[in-house]
């Protein structure tokens, strides 16, 4: 499963970009700067699908129980805006990691609300 979500990074994802490449030489047709430019329309991963993707990385990372690599995919979900912080807490694909100071570390910078002034959790 590892190896099927780290592949799905590489995938064309379905944000349509445009890649610019100069394909002209000498100055432009239409004044001044140099040559023209053709665009290359790609498929890229959108920000839920590298969600996605980390988050499942990290599961597979947890259940081989390697907490450090789990917590890496973990904050790259989270960078990606992935903030279900409940759901990360039970998800039983991360229980071997729970409770590890990488984990509590990691939570501790993203999952800052323990109501109010820091007193409840």
């Amino acid at each position: 499963a590892l190896e099927v979500f780290q592949k799905g990074l590489r995938l064309p994802g379905s944000r349509k970009d445009i890649i610019r490449t100069q394909t002209l030489s000498g100055p432009s047709p239409v004044g001044g700067s140099a040559g023209g430019r053709e665009g290359k329309v790609v498929q890229t991963l959108d920000e839920f699908e590298f969600q996605a993707a980390h988050y499942n990385i990290a599961c597979a990372y947890g259940r081989l129980d390697r907490v450090v690599e789990s917590c890496k995919s973990l904050e790259n979900a989270f960078d990606f805006g992935f903030d279900n912080y409940a759901t990360v807490r039970a998800d039983p694909d991360l229980s071997l990691i729970h409770g590890s100071m990488e984990f509590d570390n990691l939570m501790e910078r993203y999952d800052s609300k323990k109501g109010i002034f820091g007193l409840f959790k």
